[in-house]
């Protein structure tokens, strides 16, 4: 994960999606919400750290790193600006975190070997009721 992947808005998840990967001739299936994460944007880090669904290799990395460039950038911030703007930027950053937590656990289970299951996809559209 690079620091584009951090602000990578335009290719943030915004539909629900399930992943899939076979694991010693068993079937993994992981789901990604397509909204913003709300436990993500209370709990940040923690979210990753103490959630079952969010258990898969390197994943706590990818979440941590942002997490400590927020706190010192809000520490920097504090210090030169005020505990005011330092407010604000904290909220802004729980914000980005909770809209890009799921499109970096989606980048990680592509990372590791996971695909999008098109046959769940196209069920799922075909289960919508259009009127």
């Amino acid at each position: 994960m690079d620091i584009s992947d951090w602000f990578d808005f335009n290719n943030r998840v915004k539909h629900d999606m399930t992943l899939v990967k076979e694991v010693n001739g068993q079937v993994v299936t992981k789901h990604v919400k397509g909204s913003i994460n709300w436990l993500a944007i209370i709990f940040t880090f923690f979210y990753a750290l103490f959630s079952q669904k969010y258990k898969t290799k390197d994943f706590l990395k990818k979440t941590a790193i942002p997490f400590v460039a927020l706190i010192v950038l809000n520490g920097l911030i504090q210090v030169i600006f005020g505990s005011t703007i330092g407010t604000i930027i904290n909220f802004a950053g729980a914000i980005w975190y909770g809209l890009m937590f799921d499109t970096w656990f989606r980048n990680q289970l592509l990372a590791n070997g996971y695909h999008v299951d098109n046959q769940a996809q196209a069920n799922a559209t075909a289960n919508q009721n259009f009127e």
